[in-house]
């Protein structure tokens, strides 16, 4: 299954990290570079396993719009799975993601 992100949950992550350095000066660029990889990681890998994970539970937005939840770095994202009609491939389509430290309603 095709991972597309949308470019929302790359702003999301890329401005959490910002602030995250901001706030806790010994998180260094380099350090930051390696869980955004290992994020980006786990985000291409959810391709494979997208229909296993549970409807999201928590955040009622995502609960609202039927998406699915997947947690990664401490990082949830919702996402939902469409299929292309013209090509039948599905897709996980990855819209939204919130950090563990700012997850709520």
């Amino acid at each position: 299954m095709i991972v597309r992100i949308d470019k929302n949950v790359h702003v999301q992550i890329a401005e959490f990290y910002a602030v995250s350095m901001t706030l806790h000066p010994t998180l260094d660029e380099a350090t930051v570079k390696r869980k955004k990889e290992r994020l980006y990681a786990a985000l291409r890998e959810l391709g494979s396993f997208a229909t296993i994970y549970p409807p999201a539970r928590y955040k009622q937005a995502w609960i609202d719009a039927g998406y699915h939840e997947f947690i990664a770095e401490d990082f949830h994202f919702a996402y939902t799975i469409y299929t292309v009609q013209e090509t039948g491939e599905s897709v996980a389509y990855v819209i939204d993601a919130c950090h563990s430290l700012l997850y709520h309603n």
